[in-house]
């Protein structure tokens, strides 16, 4: 039997509304692995109740489902991600937030990676200009290769557990 490929899809964005609903898209289209690299969290509706709801629809369809984020700043996490911190809470073994280190703090470009498959790629954090794209293995190969190399330069950000005296 022949495999069916389908071809790339890749469209312009160009506004925070747009870049919300793209990541949304590829959420949904999402089987295996998120990988988000980002300045923090700030933009593309990361604290959002539907994005909140897609991300947890995610992690419960199947248990070895995963997510890993590396920030540039992941103190405002508790502050302003108060959902993302829920998810944490609830998934602990199936998400990971990891702040950069220094070495890293160059890249000013944010994506989120959805199964090396699918993707948006935010050209500079400061501006709305981004791309979606699904079934480009190419395109994703390329992003997930750099966001491996970002998260060899990061540490653990948040975890699941509040420790206190």
């Amino acid at each position: 039997m022949q495999e069916i490929i389908e071809q790339p899809v890749i469209e312009p964005i160009n506004g925070n509304a747009d870049l919300s609903l793209a990541i949304d898209e590829i959420i949904v289209a999402a089987t295996r692995r998120i990988a988000i690299f980002d300045r923090d969290l700030s933009a593309g509706g990361y604290n959002s109740a539907q994005r909140f709801n897609r991300l947890k629809i995610f992690l419960l369809s199947n248990r070895r489902n995963r997510i890993d984020i590396a920030l540039h700043k992941s103190d405002n996490l508790e502050r302003d991600c108060t959902r993302m911190m829920i998810l944490l809470r609830q998934f602990p073994d199936a998400i990971n937030i990891h702040h950069t280190l220094p070495e890293a703090k160059r890249v000013q470009d944010g994506f989120a990676i959805v199964d090396e498959m699918h993707y948006v790629h935010r050209f500079h954090f400061d501006h709305p200009r981004a791309q979606l794209a699904f079934n480009d293995e190419s395109g994703a190969g390329l992003l997930q290769r750099r966001f491996d190399e970002i998260w060899s330069y990061t540490e653990p950000a948040a975890t699941a557990t509040v420790l206190g005296l």
